[in-house]
Order: C-alpha cells, then structure tokens, then sequence
C-alpha cells in the first residue's frame, strides 16, 4: 500500500521527465486533477488531453478558492487565475488521441513550457471496435514512443483510466503493453469509502487488468483539435 502524497511527491520530484499510470477506481481522475491543481497552485501551466469526458472544472475551481481562503490577501491566486493556465484537448478516436499525443501535444507543452500532462482515458479509444486491430497497435506504439520523447524533454505525463475489460480478447494486450512502458504503475481501488494504492512491480504489469487510460479548462483557450 502507498499513500497517495508518496505518489504525488514522487511524480513530482526532481529529476524531471516520468511517466507515471494511475489506474483502477474512478478515484484515479480525483487524484490527478488534485496533482494538476498543486502544480497549478504555484504557477505551473498544466496540459491536460481528455479521452474519456472526466475533466471537472468545478474541482479545480474549488480547489482554488479554498487556497486563496488560507493565503493573505493580495497574494491568493483566483479561480480565474488557475483556469487560464491548464489547457485542454480532447480526443474521441484513437486516431485523434494518437495525433494530439505525437504531434499537437510536444508542440504544445513546448511553446507553452508547460512541463506536465495529465491524459485521460488514452486507451479509452483504442477498445472502439470500428478499428482494425493492427492498426490500433501500431498506433499504440507510435504513442508509446511519442510518451518517451516526451519524457526525453523533461516532460512528465500522469496517465489515468478506469479499468475496463474490451469487447475483443486480443484487445486484452494493450493495457500491459501501454503499462509496461511506464516508469511507476498504481493499482487504485475503492471500498467501503476508503481508497488503497498499490505499486506494481515492473515484471508483474503484464499480469494486470487490461484498462490504464489517463482521464483545461478554460475551453475558450484549450488546444485545437
């Protein structure tokens, strides 16, 4: 079992570049918008690209006018403030995830010097039926390595999805594909109110549940798909 702020301090511990996945309960998307919220608390312009509708606003929102409660006046940043330094894309294909992530995302991150991103639900997209199963792998590691080079620049990328099980069987392999590619994997589960986490050793990623899928907010302002 891991506290969640041990997760949290070591995604956001020096050096930079990880890539780290969050997956499991709906807890997951709680815990990263918490972490894009810290970073947002001390100005650091966050990217977040959302394959699965889990982005809330209203969180962050919160999140900021509970912080501006405990700072003196005059220093507090506003909700405003917090809102027009996260940028949003979101992505409803697998091929529109794949283009975000290789292409709009490291264009994006760097002319924003935006160091983290937060992906929502990215396999999400890749368990759609309607397209053909070699091209989705071959989709898969062209994101697989886009996440890398990312990480190459000092980027870090939070991965966050439900566990969800495919309609197809062969389908079965993308999760552990996608898991064994990152740096830390967490396993998160919900019960009786209470939330656990679990870091999974490396050489057992290709025994989990097939699922990991990482779920701005000012939309005016978000990344153009």
């Amino acid at each position: 079992m891991v506290p969640y702020t041990v997760v949290l301090e070591q995604f956001r511990a020096a050096p930079p570049g990880k890539l780290f996945c969050l997956h499991g309960s709906a807890a997951v998307f709680r815990m990263s918008l918490t972490a894009a919220a810290r970073a947002l608390a001390v100005g650091i312009p966050m990217t977040l690209v959302d394959g699965t509708n889990r982005f809330d606003v209203y969180y962050i929102a919160d999140f900021a006018r509970r912080l501006a409660d405990r700072q003196p006046y005059g220093k507090h940043r506003t909700p405003e403030q917090f809102l027009d330094n996260i940028f949003i894309s979101r992505a409803f294909t697998c091929f529109q995830m794949e283009a975000v992530i290789t292409d709009r995302l490291p264009a994006f991150v760097h002319a924003r010097r935006s160091p983290v991103a937060i992906i929502f639900g990215l396999l999400d997209t890749y368990y759609d039926e309607q397209a053909p199963f070699y091209e989705v792998k071959a989709s898969l590691q062209r994101v697989i390595a886009a996440l890398h080079a990312l990480k190459q620049q000092n980027v870090s990328v939070l991965l966050a999805s439900l566990d969800l099980r495919p309609a197809s069987k062969e389908r079965n392999v993308l999760f552990p594909t996608l898991a064994a590619a990152m740096d830390n994997v967490y396993a998160v589960a919900e019960e009786d109110g209470r939330t656990t986490i679990v870091d999974q050793h490396p050489q057992l990623r290709h025994a989990m549940v097939p699922g990991c899928h990482l779920h701005r907010m000012n939309d005016q302002r978000a990344m153009r798909r």
